[in-house]
């Protein structure tokens, strides 16, 4: 038998129904292999025969699949013998081929496992049964068996017409309702102060002072503290700038917007008629300088009434400050005083001792008589660090009393907090008085606490917190710390309807409408005193014909033309505050401003840190009043400073940062009046003054922009090479001789 080629699985592969359309070559007889053809002799043919016998083991496989090839052909069936019967059934008389054929197969047959031949003998079966129904059918073809049976597809049910959803409107907000619903107020809003309920007294007392109507901040504040209908019974915060309610901070204040009358009138008013003293009012503020300038405020509306103001900054010492805040004096109460000398008694047996304390001022009572602790001020205007010295060391400085909080500058408190201010402050004035302290009211209200009775006592008071800042903080967990009851924000807007941008990166600031800002290129600086010098005498001091006129011939100038300079100068009212990087800076340019121009001497201060407190406050006044024209700082005295009447702020030095910048410039154009803010910088400066400073989105100046100043610098260093040069020399030398003493 030949070897049959194909696959090994072929052996399942199922026959094919007999009434698929066969090819010409299926209908011609296959001839037998096994039949030798009519030319081969016997010998090649048997030698073939064992040839294949020796190879059958090998390829059982393949025989296999021929046998099934060839039954499912095959039309013959072939009857076996049963081993019982006597006699063989005679079988058709085969061909020799055929003979042959059925002879290899046995043979096969018995070489294969029984497993296979059982698995071959079901397939025969479905083989012939396929071959059966083929032939009972002949005329169905596979074409029309598809064409009779019809399929039918799944088909989607009916749905129902879909409802539009509506679109998504949150009835919620991220922001407190406080803060996502605030009083908005024009800035443009001015409203005279008779119609906004201010007394007489205070209304003719401001008018000789030169304010007639209130601004834009005032007129929110003041009906919102007045006592009526208008009256808000919680917590104020004001905003002057839109986006701050968007970036969750709650309170700002534009800078120079009138803020402290607004707070400081209606406090002022409401203590107008009092007969005795107690602290009533508390304002926080970070510096000692704006500590002066509230206290100026402040003693000015107080003209003319009983009301105490007292300050507490680490300038004054703290013993003195104890005389001033608390008053110590004797009062008569048998009982009690023998009840708080027992208990001496028992601190010197056990050997714990007070220091201070109500025991210890007990031993320069009277017999049969306590200490008595009275407040000294109505108004305390302080600084938060001083304040917790107060609270801890100060005995019977209590807050008990105490109906306004005024926090200013709150970003700055709250960023820094000093000794952990915010905390205790609030301790002390939410918090009981202790035992030793209270007076009867406060006795009866904790003896008869959880009682009928206590119905009928009168309630605790109610203090009204006032929160103000120019760049708030945008963490509202710092805001948390201030406990605010029933807040309310007022948000001042520079027009009506402005929208702005977010942005998430950095504070954003605004500057005054009436703020105008200049630039002015200085080469290396190597000459930059100059350039200061020709910006005072040609654009901050110029002359009322015009321009200052550069002389055209060497300095020699008479004496008649130097007293006529000096007199024009001093007849000027503008004010010019030049910040410089350093105080050293400070006093070096003093110095050569001095010596360039001597009639710039009697009008030009310097002012920095060191110097006492009474020194500060008579420079500010001098400054304020126009006897000094001309004032350099550091940038110790750039967040602070409230001098009405500064028209140019110059920027000796660069700024350190944007922030430093704003409160810089912020010095002027406050309270709706114009200023102008000149910067002076150099080569290495210039990319970041211009993309940061004068181009960034941090600050806002409301569609205007910064204008770039050429000054010449033939007109700058005209007649003044030399001069310059001595007085370079004259100030080294001042520096060696002070490095050497």
């Amino acid at each position: 038998m030949p070897k049959m080629r194909g696959p090994i699985y072929a052996r399942w592969i199922p026959p094919k129904l007999a009434t698929e359309p066969q090819s010409s070559s299926a209908t011609a007889p296959t001839p037998n292999p096994a039949e030798p053809r009519p030319n081969a002799s016997p010998e090649v043919s048997h030698h073939k025969k064992k040839k294949k016998k020796s190879k059958r083991r090998d390829n059982e496989e393949t025989d296999q699949e021929a046998q099934v090839v060839e039954a499912s052909k095959s039309e013959v069936h072939v009857e076996v013998a049963s081993p019982e019967s006597p006699k063989p059934v005679k079988k058709p008389k085969k061909r020799k081929r055929d003979a042959k054929f059925d002879e290899a197969q046995g043979e096969e047959d018995e070489s294969m496992p029984k497993k296979h031949r059982t698995i071959l003998s079901k397939f025969d079966k479905v083989a012939r049964r396929a071959q059966v129904e083929a032939k009972d059918s002949p005329e169905d073809t596979g074409e029309e068996k598809a064409k009779s049976e019809v399929l039918h597809d799944l088909e989607p049910l009916p749905q129902p017409a879909q409802v539009p959803e509506p679109a998504f409107e949150p009835t919620f907000s991220v922001l407190p309702t406080w803060l996502a619903q605030p009083v908005t107020v024009e800035a443009s809003k001015t409203v005279p102060f008779s119609e906004l309920g201010v007394q007489p007294f205070f209304a003719r007392k401001l008018d000789t002072q030169g304010f007639t109507e209130a601004l834009a901040v005032q007129s929110a504040l003041l009906p919102m503290l007045h006592p009526g209908f208008e009256q808000h019974l919680g917590d104020i915060c004001v905003s002057a700038r839109k986006e701050q309610m968007l970036t969750c901070t709650a309170l700002a204040a534009k800078t120079g917007s009138g803020k402290t009358l607004a707070f400081l009138l209606p406090i002022i008013e409401a203590l107008k008629d009092r007969a005795t003293t107690s602290l009533s009012a508390i304002i926080i503020v970070p510096s000692r300088k704006l500590v002066d300038q509230a206290v100026r405020v402040a003693e000015d509306l107080c003209l003319g009434t009983k009301i105490k103001v007292g300050t507490a900054v680490g300038s004054v010492p703290f013993t003195t400050e104890q005389k001033q805040l608390v008053q110590l004096r004797a009062q008569y109460d048998p009982k009690r005083a023998e009840e708080l000398h027992d208990r001496a008694s028992r601190q010197l047996e056990t050997g714990f001792v007070e220091k201070g304390g109500i025991v210890d001022d007990l031993m320069h009572m009277p017999i049969e008589h306590v200490p008595r602790y009275d407040s000294g001020v109505d108004i305390l205007i302080c600084t938060p660090g001083r304040l917790v010295e107060h609270l801890e060391s100060t005995t019977g400085f209590l807050l008990r009393s105490v109906r306004w909080l005024v926090i200013d500058e709150a970003d700055q408190l709250l960023k820094q907090d000093f000794q952990g201010w915010a905390t205790m402050l609030m301790d002390a004035l939410h918090g009981e008085t202790p035992n030793d302290f209270m007076d009867i009211q406060e006795r009866l209200r904790k003896q008869r606490q959880g009682s009928s009775w206590a119905v009928a006592l009168p309630a605790r008071r109610l203090i009204t917190k006032v929160v103000l800042s120019a760049t708030m903080e945008k963490d509202l967990t710092k805001l948390g710390m201030l406990r605010l009851k029933r807040p309310k924000l007022v948000v001042v807007q520079d027009e009506a309807g402005e929208e702005h941008q977010v942005t998430n990166d950095a504070d954003v600031f605004e500057l005054p409408l009436t703020l105008d800002e200049y630039a002015v290129p200085v080469g290396n600086g190597q000459r930059k005193p100059l350039y200061l010098l020709y910006f005072l005498l040609n654009a901050a001091f110029k002359s009322s014909d015009g321009a200052r006129k550069d002389s055209s011939s060497p300095d020699t100038s008479s004496e008649d033309e130097s007293e006529s300079e000096n007199k024009s100068i001093g007849g000027q009212k503008s004010r010019v505050l030049v910040f410089t990087q350093s105080n050293e800076s400070a006093s070096r340019l003093s110095h050569l401003l001095s010596v360039l121009e001597p009639s710039l001497k009697d009008y030009l201060k310097t002012m920095s840190p060191s110097s006492t407190a009474k020194a500060s406050k008579k420079l500010l006044k001098a400054f304020s009043t126009g006897n000094v024209k001309i004032l350099i700082a550091s940038d110790a005295a750039s967040r602070g400073l409230d001098i009405p009447d500064i028209t140019h702020v110059v920027n000796y030095d660069l700024p350190t940062s944007i922030t430093s910048y704003v409160h810089r410039v912020g010095r002027t154009a406050r309270a709706g009046k114009a200023g102008e803010a000149w910067t002076l910088f150099t080569k290495t400066e210039a990319a970041w003054f211009w993309k940061q400073l004068a181009k960034g989105d941090s600050i806002r100046r409301g569609g205007r922009k910064v204008k770039r100043i050429e000054y010449s610098q033939w007109n700058v260093t005209f007649n003044r090479k030399r001069t310059y040069e001595a007085a370079l020399s004259q100030l080294q030398d001042a520096v060696e001789g002070a490095d050497e003493s």
